[in-house]
């Protein structure tokens, strides 16, 4: 088993005491020299000095306060006279030791000093931060970065051994010791917050046509997105952030998708919103992980291009596999709906492409009896007619990315999904 770094440091500590102890035995036996007895009578006292903090300190004997203690304290050599423990930091120097580790075999007091020193010269260094407020302007707050500082303990023990030394051969028993220490670099600076606010991406769609429930539900689900921050490897769920969409949310009656058919629905528009967000996504060069297709053709979109979901099988997700967070940005204002999402910037452009590989026809429209009256006004003449729907042809497609140099060149294109959409007829109402 290999030792470790402790025991083996101890071991040299050992070694190097037990070559001393060869090398001077007269000095050790007696311990009687006029240097020796001046050292025992005075002990150094050492001031140990970082910036505006100061930390004095006598190197008396340690006293034990059990006999486990005081062999300790006799095997490190604590009480020795001053010149001797010198000697033994030398002698473990030379065996390899490093110097806070020689230091605090001989010179407990010293080093507790030091550490009490460093406890309160260290700074941690303070990250600049970022805010994302984005219905503000600017939306991004950002603090700046500030460095910290600490002492290194090994260059601060060489520091002291030094000032030691010369306290040896001038012979004196006082010394004032400048600590340096080492600036701490911050993780993050406000330069690279404010590398991370660059637009990467932009996604509009129109909400002319629908109607003010629909529009409404668009900009609810839009403005649960807003806001969100995506961190590394984070993966965004639309139905987790957007939540249930039921009438005790705010979500109203529109048109929804049900087995092929347009029928009315809580929440219906809802999936405008998640489309939008999906095109940004594509475009911004997140991982998309969860996207499906509608059963029927959206108007909004060209086809492979949307994000069906629902609040049980169909979810729309994507992961953020940057190194930086990214900002979602999420809006609609009646006319259209408006995702951007900021980030690093890119080195390339990337667009859509939507190929359409086969459309069948358009079936023939049907028709109602507008009994109700939901099409037509019941001062309508008998007979009259209104187009309600236009029908649509089966499509089967297929979605690409494009991505561009900044020079406008292609260099990648890469497809994404292929997708089957069915037919729907058009509907015509006929007054009673």
């Amino acid at each position: 088993m290999k030792a470790s770094k402790p025991i083996f440091m101890r071991i040299l500590f050992i070694a190097a005491v037990a070559a001393f102890v060869t090398a001077a035995p007269i000095l050790l036996a007696t311990g009687s020299s006029a240097a020796a007895s001046a050292a025992v009578a005075q002990p150094p006292e050492v001031t140990l000095i970082c910036g505006a903090h100061a930390v004095s300190v006598t190197d008396t004997p340690v006293e034990p306060t059990n006999h486990i203690v005081a062999d300790e304290l006799e095997r490190r050599h604590c009480n020795a006279p001053f010149e001797d423990k010198l000697r033994y930091v030398d002698a473990a120097l030379h065996a390899g030791a490093e110097y806070a580790y020689a230091l605090e075999q001989c010179f407990p007091r010293l080093t507790a000093a030091l550490d009490e020193l460093k406890a309160r010269c260290d700074l941690a260094a303070v990250d600049s931060t970022i805010a994302f407020y984005p219905n503000r302007r600017p939306m991004f707050s950002i603090t700046r970065e500030k460095a910290g500082q600490c002492i290194d303990r090994e260059k601060a023990c060489l520091t002291l051994y030094a000032a030691l030394k010369r306290c040896a051969v001038k012979e004196t028993r006082t010394a004032r010791v400048s600590i340096p220490t080492d600036t701490v670099a911050p993780q993050v600076t406000a330069a690279e917050n404010v590398a991370c606010t660059r637009l990467r991406s932009r996604f509009t769609t129109r909400l002319s046509g629908s109607t003010a429930a629909r529009k409404q539900n668009v900009a609810l689900a839009l403005s649960k997105i807003n806001g969100t921050v995506l961190a590394p490897e984070e993966e965004f769920s639309f139905n987790k952030t957007v939540g249930p969409r039921t009438e005790e949310n705010g979500f109203q009656e529109a048109k929804i998708i049900v087995a092929g058919e347009y029928v009315p629905g809580t929440g219906g528009g809802v999936c405008q919103a998640s489309t939008t967000v999906y095109n940004c996504a594509l475009t911004a060069d997140l991982k998309i992980t969860a996207a499906r297709n509608h059963t029927l053709e959206p108007s909004y979109v060209p086809p492979s291009l949307d994000a069906m979901v629902n609040a049980g099988s169909s979810d729309l997700r994507f992961v953020n596999t940057g190194k930086t967070p990214v900002f979602i940005r999420a809006y609609a204002d009646g006319e259209k709906a408006c995702v951007e999402i900021y980030g690093t910037a890119l080195p390339y452009r990337i667009v859509t492409e939507s190929v359409v590989l086969q459309r069948g026809e358009i079936p023939d429209d049907s028709e109602l009896i507008d009994v109700e009256h939901k099409y037509i006004d019941a001062s309508a003449e008998k007979g009259e007619r209104v187009r309600v729907s236009y029908g649509k042809g089966s499509v089967k497609s297929e979605g690409y990315l494009l991505y561009y140099t900044p020079d406008n060149r292609l260099i990648r294109r890469v497809r994404i999904r292929t997708d089957s959409y069915a037919a729907h007829t058009g509907v015509i109402a006929i007054a009673p």
